[in-house]
């Protein structure tokens, strides 16, 4: 199948579903089809998986059509009857406030509105070009070690079609027990799309280019324009400042490509890209839509299935947003409306997520349990990275080291919304989590952190992302609130600007597109050709390989020998799990350091060389039916201080290749089968074996 086509296979599992749901429950607004129509496709999916835990049902692509169809059905049924009541209909648009931005001719209006949409489909392709571009194909296998398991999860999705939250992550894929809680909305999701075209490999990266790029910069788009709104700036100016937000959002580093860079951290990167078109829909809800709770509350638990800390980057986001807004006489009269309508969209999105709720729960004193990824820093320092919207370690020898264009006109919003007394949901928004980044930064194990942190695995990468979901819609506030005091300027000089003053409007959109541009050469662009040269570092031209043309040729080579019931004896860090993601080759170990659940698996990784002369070990590869040894010379360096179950690694700080896979030559029953390049595959001669077992070494 061509990349067009494994692309359309991506764009119709991000918006089918969740278009159709919005579209039953009646709602026609732009804000809502932008901002929501993703994160209700993976509810949508969420559950899906949820429904293929019952027996005989398995996940796939027809099990999501049906219950897409249930669901839509549900919806369109619950928003007919309301209609038929007179409820939950569209409140007719707040009278625009040209008192602020001028207002505009009707046609001018149109041209400004067709302005606005072509700047959001510009920063779509722009979004999009650094993923395409740094994937290199979408076949293109990932290199870092959390994105493989990603798509081995998928795999096993999609070889088993097991996908309740409670199957996920299963340690053994054959009897797939024990399970290890693994959130699953992304997995699905891409499962789903490699099903339709080309296999998990491609599944995952068109879903991960289409989420981080495109998804996360229609959500901006819509948070922006459900502020303006609020602030009654009028559908022209809304749009507008849509479009800018959109070209902003289309370039930043954070939260996608950071977290991908990072650790191929998919989930928790995917469900920030969710999470502004989510807040747009809980800003703009209106009294009395019950349908639209129904839809809202859908795409928060499938937004919860991606990664269950966006509870708190949702509920933190949005309690802020509503209350700092409710010190305002139209924010209390709007809150006043929205809240039986949110209570209700909660409600709905606990019950859809329940499955995830409870698996999530598991994890949440393990999640506050990691040590912080950073150490402290003085307190100039810590604002100093954060304000300036610095790249961090993770980039550090680059020329260019921090978003500083963006970083200003993020200051200079802050400073509009001071002068003018206007917006100070959307400055709230932003300076409560740069508090949060600043002070987590100053000290990773204080109050913050050990609390609001410990959600979020104590990441600072993932703390700081939550500030950039934000940067769009300051900056749009800078750009429009600027315009507008140009405007207000010439209004009150009228008679000295004479013609300029009375085309002000013009002037105004004029001013808009001048500055785009000028943001568009010296920092959009930009920002997305060194994006796109990041994320070849992980993709197309990666820094260091664990899946390369040797591994693929080994794996055919065992697809073509392995039996039912055997398994291959390998380490996980060297990307042999995708034995298993394509090939369905059960493998002994998919986690880096072994499963402290399964304690065959690490012991074997520090003693599996020993068999001929430990009982123990001997029994172990006897039981688990181990036909074949994977071990591969070409594996990165991995961090291991305190990852390694019952200290195997004798302290060890580092991991690269396992002990007990190294000097494997000469043992009795092993004989190379393949070799490659850095790839060696054993055979084992179960036979032989079993004489071992009885005392007889003698070779048949």
């Amino acid at each position: 199948m061509t990349g067009v086509l494994q692309l359309l296979a991506g764009v119709a599992t991000v918006v089918v579903p969740g278009l159709a749901l919005l579209l039953a429950a009646g709602v026609r607004d732009k804000v809502w089809l932008a901002g929501l129509t993703a994160p209700a496709s993976v509810g949508v999916y969420a559950l899906t998986g949820v429904a293929s835990g019952v027996p005989g049902l398995p996940f796939g692509p027809w099990l999501a059509l049906g219950v897409a169809v249930v669901v839509v059905a549900v919806v369109g049924v619950v928003a007919w009857l309301l209609r038929r009541r007179g409820l939950g209909l569209p409140p007719e648009p707040a009278e625009p406030d040209h008192s602020f931005l001028p207002a505009l001719s009707p046609g001018i209006s149109k041209a400004a509105k067709l302005g606005g949409a072509a700047m959001v489909l510009l920063a779509l392709v722009l979004a999009f070009e650094p993923w395409r571009r740094g994937m290199g194909g979408w076949s293109t296998y990932p290199q870092e070690h959390d994105s493989i398991v990603h798509t081995l999860l998928a795999g096993y999705i999609t070889h088993t079609g097991n996908a309740a939250p409670w199957e996920l992550l299963p340690l053994d894929m054959l009897t797939g027990q024990p399970v290890a809680y693994y959130p699953s909305g992304l997995p699905i999701t891409v499962a789903l799309s490699g099903e339709l075209a080309g296999g998990p490999i491609v599944g995952y990266n068109v879903i991960v280019a289409l989420m981080l790029g495109p998804v996360f910069v229609l959500g901006c788009a819509a948070l922006t324009a459900a502020v303006l709104r609020r602030l009654r700036f009028g559908p022209e100016w809304t749009i507008v400042g849509g479009g800018v937000a959109a070209i902003v959002a289309a370039g930043l580093f954070r939260p996608g490509f950071n977290m991908m860079h990072v650790g191929g951290i998919a989930p928790n990167a995917v469900a920030l890209a969710l999470t502004p078109g989510v807040l747009a829909a809980i800003f703009t809800i209106g009294r009395g839509q019950w349908a639209r709770a129904l839809v809202l509350g859908i795409a928060v638990a499938g937004t919860f299935s991606v990664h269950p800390s966006v509870a708190v980057s949702i509920g933190a986001s949005a309690v802020v947003y509503l209350v700092v807004e409710a010190f305002t006489k139209q924010g209390r009269a709007t809150l006043r409306g929205q809240w039986p309508v949110l209570a209700g969209a909660a409600v709905a999105a606990g019950l859809a997520g329940l499955g995830a709720l409870l698996g999530a729960a598991t994890q949440a004193n393990r999640t506050g349990n990691f040590p912080a990824d950073i150490g402290p820093l003085p307190l100039g320092e810590a604002v100093g990275t954060n304000i300036m919207m610095s790249f961090g370690e993770a980039v550090a020898g680059r020329q260019v080291t921090a978003e500083l264009t963006a970083a200003v006109l993020v200051l200079a919003g802050a400073i509009a919304v001071f002068m003018t007394r206007r917006a100070w949901g959307a400055l709230a928004l932003w300076s409560f989590w740069m508090l949060i980044s600043i002070v987590f930064r100053m000290n990773p194990n204080g109050i913050v952190g050990n609390t609001l942190g410990g959600f979020f695995y104590k990441s600072y990468v993932r703390i700081q992302s939550h500030v950039s979901l934000f940067v769009p819609l300051m900056i749009t506030i800078a750009v429009l609130f600027t315009v507008a005091g140009v405007a207000r300027f010439l209004a009150t000089r009228e008679e000295r600007f004479g013609a300029l003053a009375r085309s002000r409007g013009v002037l105004a959109l004029g001013l808009v597109v001048v500055v785009m541009l000028g943001y568009g050469i010296t920092a959009s662009v930009p920002y997305a050709k060194r994006n796109a040269q990041l994320m070849a570092t992980r993709w197309a031209r990666p820094h260091f390989v664990r899946v390369d043309d040797d591994d693929q040729k080994a794996a055919r080579w065992l697809a073509e020998r392995i039996k039912p019931g055997e398994r291959v004896m390998n380490s996980a860090n060297d990307g042999s799990t995708n034995l298993y993601t394509e090939y369905d080759i059960p493998v002994v170990n998919i986690v880096t350091l072994g499963a402290a659940q399964l304690p065959y698996t690490y012991e074997l990784l520090d003693r599996f060389r020993n068999y001929s002369s430990d009982p123990a070990v001997l029994k172990m590869i006897l039981d688990l039916n181990i036909a074949y040894v994977y071990f591969d010379t070409e594996a990165p360096v991995i961090g291991a201080g305190g990852g390694a179950p019952e200290n195997w690694l004798h302290g060890a700080q580092t991991f690269r290749l396992p002990p007990g896979l190294l000097g494997l030559e000469g043992l009795p029953g092993l004989s190379v089968g393949f070799h490659s390049g850095s790839v060696t595959v054993y055979q084992l001669d179960r036979r032989v074996l079993e004489g071992l077992r009885a005392g007889n070494t003698a070779t048949p």
